[in-house]
């Protein structure tokens, strides 16, 4: 594809960049992409606590302005939460964003599906070009997650938004392939012929280096961890049952959760571990390669729902390229097709004592290869390396840039090398 100017890029995510999704995706993925030759401002909505660690907040500032991104950082508000009352605000915050900008962008880049809606607003202010950077199915997300019931009002009034995303979004990026497919289906987006790339949740490989050689030595404690947020769709409590069930079987065991959440939740979901099983720590983007490489086994289950197939788990990535293999629940994302691929893995199809002591039975036959940790950096390498997935970006900017300049090109399209 020839490139023919710098795409001006406003990219919106409703994260913050001091906040862990913040560090380990989106700050590495906006400084590639202005290395690939994106014009490139970030807007982020920060929490008032990590805002008020500002010497924190002036070395991202500093380090973005070495990569030549413009950064707008807002503060963070949990309410409004409803979708319809909350759509004023959005189009608000986009009127706001658009006053600091230095110039009008020729693309609006929106991420998340809050993102999403001040992109909407924002795009349609500015005229530009609408991307929309679908972070999972959110609508259903929250009916799994239990916040909506199915067909409320407020499920109702957000899945009405989502449409309107897809309706005006001149392009689309899913993190599975499997949301790939569900969204080329919509008779809107066959209508006009969005395109749809997969972009998952990428991992800076330079980050999270590899530095791991060998697998579990015979006797030695085996250790688990879990990344991220807990409760809602995230099953810490069935986490907690399975290594509850590994402790009984082999001789020493440990489960490490990495966190922010609140200290009281985390014991109450792992009750049925004794207090010597477990520990919990905060550790920053920066330190969490070398947490990591202490561990073997990364852990990651979901309560079964509806949009599970819609999402790239972030720590899935992490984890392989530390050379963890995982044990998961099934049909997230894309995760299933690529552990029975790459042999990283174990899935858990169902939640009882007998299948978390087959699946333990699976994971110590794995352990065994020497194979495993190689394996796992490569399915990182494969499927959730940074630098392929901001050339895929790099090159749909381009693409949107020439169709609007060249309309008598014929139809656009784009090739998704991804999968």
């Amino acid at each position: 594809m020839q490139r023919k100017s710098k795409p001006r890029v406003l990219y919106i995510v409703y994260w913050g960049a001091a906040e862990p999704l913040g560090q380990s995706l989106v700050l590495p993925a906006v400084k590639r992409l202005a290395a690939l030759g994106a014009d490139l401002t970030l807007v982020t909505f920060e929490k008032s606590a990590d805002l008020a660690r500002t010497s924190e907040i002036g070395s991202i500032r500093a380090n973005l302005n070495e990569h030549d991104v413009d950064w707008i950082p807002l503060r963070y508000h949990k309410r409004p939460k409803i979708p319809a009352t909350a759509f004023d605000f959005f189009h608000g915050c986009a009127r706001g964003i658009a006053a600091k900008l230095r110039c009008r962008p020729d693309i609006v880049h929106a991420r998340t599906f809050v993102g999403g809606l001040m992109g909407l607003a924002t795009a349609s202010l500015l005229r530009a070009r609408l991307i929309y950077h679908n972070e999972g199915f959110y609508p259903d997300e929250q009916v799994d997650a239990g916040v909506w019931q199915v067909n409320s009002a407020p499920h109702r009034v957000a899945k009405f938004l989502e449409q309107q995303l897809y309706l005006r979004a001149d392009a689309v990026i899913a993190l599975s392939s499997k949301a790939k497919v569900a969204i080329e289906g919509l008779a809107t987006m066959r209508t006009r012929r969005t395109p749809v790339i997969v972009v998952p949740s990428c991992v800076d490989l330079n980050h999270f280096r590899w530095n791991r050689s060998k697998t579990l030595a015979q006797g030695e404690e085996l250790r688990f961890v879990y990344i991220g947020g807990v409760g809602g769709r995230y099953d810490l409590e069935r986490v907690g049952r399975f290594v509850a069930i590994v402790s009984s079987m082999v001789k020493r065991a440990h489960f490490r959760i990495l966190t922010r959440s609140d200290p009281n939740l985390v014991a109450s979901m792992l009750s049925t571990l004794s207090d010597d099983a477990w520990s919990m720590g905060t550790v920053p983007y920066s330190a969490m390669p070398d947490e990591l490489a202490r561990e073997h086994v990364g852990l990651h289950f979901l309560r079964q729902g509806q949009a599970d197939h819609a999402g790239s788990p972030t720590k899935i990535g992490e984890y392989w390229a530390a050379g963890l293999p995982v044990v998961v629940t099934p049909n997230a994302g894309d995760t299933d097709e690529i552990i029975r691929r790459e042999r990283v893995g174990v899935i858990v199809n169902e939640h009882s004592d007998e299948a978390y002591a087959r699946a333990l039975a699976e994971l110590r036959s794995l352990l065994k290869d020497d194979q495993l940790p190689a394996r796992c950096r490569r399915a990182a390498e494969i499927h959730y390396a940074l630098e392929p997935a901001c050339e895929r970006q790099i090159n749909l900017y381009h693409g949107l840039l020439s169709r609007a300049t060249e309309p008598a090109a014929g139809a656009y399209s784009i090739e998704d090398d991804a999968r």
